[in-house]
């Protein structure tokens, strides 16, 4: 290394201060001034931390997936797009196990009415909340409600018109009768109305705000877009619920009347037997044999009948039957698969037309029939609050009914996985903190072994969590998961500069025996330093700011300006509590045995760096081997974005997950959606079959998928019941299946009539009402991104080969959405972030560092055992196999916001030595035992404040704490063994003092 010519600004102001020149003119001159102010200090830090603490309480916690991405993401938009179009398709996911079976008319009872309660909740969670507000009593609040929700349907009408209707009474009770929701059941309506009104206009008098308030309330948004008012849930999907298709008799006189002469005696048994052939597709001869002997009774048929059928249908009877039920005039109905009323006799239909119809296999019902699956389709993009507001309602539902742990109950999906996730992030936040607060307190007594060594850090972590927590809260920035790490980093991070300070302080002050000038040496001699260190862990953390990822962005924001809290406080308020109070030395214990422990630690480190600096190269090689291990590790890296995962095995959420997964079709979907410029563009047979091609092969190249749902199975089980339930006609039909015109747009005509015969809520979510587009939906049974990513990447090549041009040539556009989508879409932000936000870093570091020390060889060198930690921190999770997710993707930042203070603080002390005039075997040894010491502790510190991390109840944090405190050591020992060995190796000149000065080591 070349000769220097930096000046020795800090050393002169240290060496004046020992020559006893009270006039302070480093950095000192800056502080001093200020910190000998301390009530001042004290007053400025009493008003921020009140304003903080009054803003605290308003932060809200935030973990929802749209959340993450950016407004403008095109992934994330698609998305709702989609959901406004199809609606929502993934929804609140309620499974219900019978050992005994489904079919059990209490338990379908109970299922009917949750799903009617579930249902009801668009009325009952408003009127909840206006019993809440107005002191309401739940009657008069259901009415309440019912009224404005029928009030705000209409567009003209406004808030003045609803103030003259409060300010009339009786006009007002006319209006709340007529609507009066069919959930409230009073003996006297008519009353209550008048009840309603008189208290509603006695509170307009006493608030002539009220109108507003009430239209307000009423028209308030519950969707992200703000297109859906006061509405929570779209649908609600069970087997209670579900319409099915079937062909029926119009009239059977015929079939009574050819049946006659064969003995059977009883017209209502025979048409419920028609009935229940035709159903079962059982129109031949053979098949009408074979249908009692496999098929349980039907429903609505005597035992008699039943059991005469084994005499009286004979082999001449049956033909008979069979011809007189083909030229029976007939029907298709689309209907309650479960009848209003549930009985057990009506059982054995409610089995037939399950089995009928492999549509409802794994989606309402489980294979070996033993659960049942309830979906609440809620309001498309329903935003997080009202998401909450909705699950916490069903939940109340579902213990109404289910309550009695009769029946096992699990609840998945997107909802109920972000709740959960929300309150074990407020969870995490009030156990780990005070606890890695405990933890980095106890290890700041036992290493300075006194009071004010524990507490001058501890206060300024404290202000610095406190001020950049109020920061968020006043900024409306919410708390994400990866946020629940930033409480606890600032508590490990803050304490950093507080040590040196006062570490040093110890050391001066047992020399020159005088607080100012301790102090100002302190600021002198290792300020610069300190400062240097959390410039650049602001700037490694502010690099997260070119994250895509916005909960990554917010946390690496307000963590670089909860640091630069930390930093204030630790110049200011730390200084002026050591010029008010001072800080006693460490006590020693009985004659020398504590001095021997801290000489061992001394001579530990100083072995350490001696060490690596008559072995450079050893080092040197050392350091390459682990890289290159590290390197192997790397290439076993994977990038996983799932949320199920964020919860430890054993876990209620993972238990439902698994179950449902295990028993239905999957709780994690992916849609397909085919768009048309024209109307009944996707109903063309090409595009049909593409779409069924599509869904075939994706289902037999990956297991994942559980089940793919479509147009197509609506058009096939149509054209069953159009051929009176034959199974051989469960599919798309043909221009030659057409009894007149046999053309394109005659089948596209028929196909359109066919989806028209469905109720629209059967269909919205296949197809839109024009016809101009249609979704796949293919249900996962893993959240799991990697898994995701291989279905899209098959479905991308099939669109790129010879079905993806046909569709091009019909005009088709095809993209994929679905929240599956959204995982794999936030995993490659998550990557593409990480390697801009390192890069950043690393360049903002450099050049920071260079401009700082004025040397561009210390800003390589400082920045050496931080690039070293990174590689071994990402070798060690591909070897560990923990993935790169939301959490753990902060990791290098973290380790180079707070790692490269370890590199500065050694460069900058070895640097002053070196200008002092020791050479350069002294100014390592010294170097490490002096600044060694407070690295060792700083370490350990972070370490082990993040080692409280492990404690989380989520994976991803647990393995942030056990990486962040790997980091920790890795560039504190990198720093201690790779920074003496490359300067033996790159500092060979002696310099020349800038001025003879008396180390302080040897005073």
């Amino acid at each position: 290394m070349k000769k220097r010519s930096l000046p020795c600004a800090d050393e002169r102001q240290v060496h004046q201060n020992q020559k006893g020149n009270p006039k302070p003119s480093g950095i000192s001159a800056v502080i001093m001034p200020l910190a000998s102010r301390f009530w001042i200090i004290l007053l400025i830090v009493a008003a921020v931390s009140a304003i903080a603490a009054w803003a605290i309480p308003k932060m809200v916690i935030q973990n929802d997936l749209m959340f993450m991405l950016p407004e403008d993401n095109k992934a994330k938009n698609d998305y709702m797009d989609a959901e406004e179009l199809l609606g929502n398709a993934g929804g609140i996911a309620i499974a219900i196990q019978s050992p005994d079976g489904i079919y059990q008319t209490e338990l379908l009872q109970r299922v009917r009415r949750l799903a009617t309660n579930c249902r009801a909740l668009n009325l009952k969670i408003p009127a909840r909340q206006l019993a809440d507000r107005m002191e309401l009593s739940p009657d008069h609040a259901l009415a309440l409600a019912g009224w404005l929700q029928s009030i705000v349907s209409d567009p003209d009408f406004t808030p003045p018109m609803l103030a003259d209707m409060l300010a009339a009474p009786e006009e007002l009770a006319e209006a709340v009768v007529d609507s009066l929701p069919a959930q409230l059941t009073v003996d006297d309506p008519d009353a209550l109305s008048e009840e309603l009104a008189d208290i509603l206009a006695s509170r307009a008098l006493a608030e002539p705000s009220l109108a507003a308030e009430l239209f307000a309330f009423a028209s308030r948004a519950t969707d992200r877009r703000g297109h859906f008012r006061s509405i929570w849930v779209d649908d609600v999907v069970a087997l209670t619920e579900t319409d099915t298709v079937w062909p029926e008799f119009v009239d059977q006189a015929g079939i009574v009347e050819a049946m006659s002469p064969y003995g059977f005696d009883s017209e209502e048994d025979l048409r419920h037997f028609a009935d229940a052939l035709l159903e079962a597709g059982a129109m031949g001869s053979k098949a009408v044999l074979a249908f009692t002997s496999s098929q349980p009774k039907p429903a609505g048929i005597s035992d008699r009948f039943w059991a005469s059928l084994e005499q009286d249908l004979t082999p001449e009877a049956a033909p008979a039957l069979a011809k007189s039920m083909a030229g029976a005039p007939k029907q298709i109905r689309v209907g309650d698969l479960v009848p209003r009323e549930i009985t057990g006799e009506g059982m054995p239909r409610i089995r037939q037309r399950l089995h009928a119809w492999s549509f409802f296999q794994e989606g309402v019902y489980s294979r070996d029939e033993k659960s049942l699956l309830m979906v609440v389709r809620t309001t498309p993009n329903l935003d997080q609050p009202n998401r909450e507001c909705l699950l916490d309602a069903i939940k109340t539902e579902v213990n109404r009914v289910f309550g009695d742990g009769r029946y096992p109950i699990y609840m998945a999906g997107y909802s109920v996985v972000d709740q959960a996730v929300a309150r074990n992030m407020h969870q995490d936040i009030t156990r780990l903190l005070p606890l890695v607060f405990g933890v980095v307190a106890l290890f700041l007594f036992l290493s300075f072994r006194n009071l004010a060594g524990l507490l001058y850090p501890m206060i300024t972590i404290l202000l610095a969590v406190c001020w950049c927590m109020g920061a968020m809260a006043l900024l409306d920035v919410p708390l994400s998961v990866v946020g629940t790490a930033m409480p606890i980093l600032l508590v490990a991070v803050g304490s950093a500069y507080g040590i040196h300070l006062i570490y040093y302080f110890i050391h001066r002050q047992a020399v020159v025996n005088h607080r100012g000038r301790a102090i100002a040496d302190t600021l002198d001699g290792t300020g610069r330093g300190v400062i240097m260190a959390g410039l650049t862990t602001v700037a490694g953390f502010a690099s997260l700011a070119f994250n895509d990822i916005v909960p990554l962005r917010d946390f690496g924001v307000f963590t670089a300006l909860g640091v630069f809290f930390a930093l204030l406080v630790s110049l200011f308020l730390i200084p002026a509590l050591l010029m008010r109070f001072g800080v006693r030395p460490p006590a020693q214990g009985p004659g020398r045995e504590a001095g021997k422990r801290d000489n061992a630690f001394n001579r530990l480190i100083r072995g350490l760096s001696r060490l690596s600096a008559r072995h450079p190269k050893t080092v040197l090689a050392i350091t390459a081997l682990v890289v290159i291990g590290s390197a192997i590790g790397l290439t076993s890296l994977h990038v996983e974005m799932n949320n199920v995962t964020f919860f430890k095995k054993g876990t209620d959420i993972r238990r439902a997950d698994t179950f449902i997964n295990r028993h239905f079709a999957g709780t994690v979907d992916i849609r397909v959606i085919f768009s048309s410029t024209e109307a009944n563009g996707v109903l063309d047979t090409e595009v049909l079959n593409a779409i069924e091609r599509l869904a075939t092969t994706i289902s037999r190249q990956h297991p994942e998928v559980g089940k793919t749902l479509s147009i197509l199975d609506l058009i096939r089980k149509m054209n069953q019941a159009f051929y009176f339930n034959d199974p051989a006609y469960y599919r798309i039909p043909n221009k030659t299946d057409l009894a007149g015109e046999q053309t394109d747009a005659a089948l596209t005509a028929h196909l359109a009539s066919y989806i028209d015969k469905y109720q629209r809520d059967d269909t919205r979510a296949f197809i839109d009402g024009a016809k101009r587009q249609a979704g796949l939906i293919l249900q996962v049974k893993t959240a799991s991104s990697q898994v995701t990513r291989d279905i899209l990447r098959s479905i991308d090549e099939l669109l790129d080969g010879p079905l993806g041009r046909s569709l091009a040539q019909k005009g088709i556009n095809v993209h994929t959405t679905g929240i599956a989508a959204l995982y794999v879409e936030s995993e490659g932000l998550i990557v593409s972030g990480q390697l801009r936000s390192i890069a950043v870093s690393v360049v903002i570091v450099l050049v920071l560092v260079s401009l700082i020390m004025r040397s561009l060889v210390y800003g390589l060198l400082s920045i050496l055992p931080l690039c070293m930690a990174i590689c071994v921190n990402f070798g060690i999770m591909g070897f560990l196999d923990i993935p790169l997710d939301a959490a753990t993707a902060i990791t290098a930042c973290v380790a180079i916001g707070i790692g490269i203070d370890y590199g500065l603080h050694y460069l900058n002390r070895y640097r002053l030595l070196r200008e002092e005039g020791q050479n350069q075997h002294t100014a390592i040894v010294n170097t490490a035992e002096t600044t060694g010491g407070s690295i060792c502790i700083n370490a350990l510190a972070v370490a082990t404040g993040f080692s409280v991390l492990m404690l989380s109840a989520f994976v991803p944090l647990v393995n942030l704490g056990f990486l962040i405190a790997l980091t920790m050591v890795t560039s504190s020992v990198g720093s201690l063994t790779l920074l003496p060995a490359a300067l033996t190796l790159t500092d060979r000149d002696e310099p020349e003092p800038c001025m003879q000065h008396v180390s302080p080591l040897k005073e």
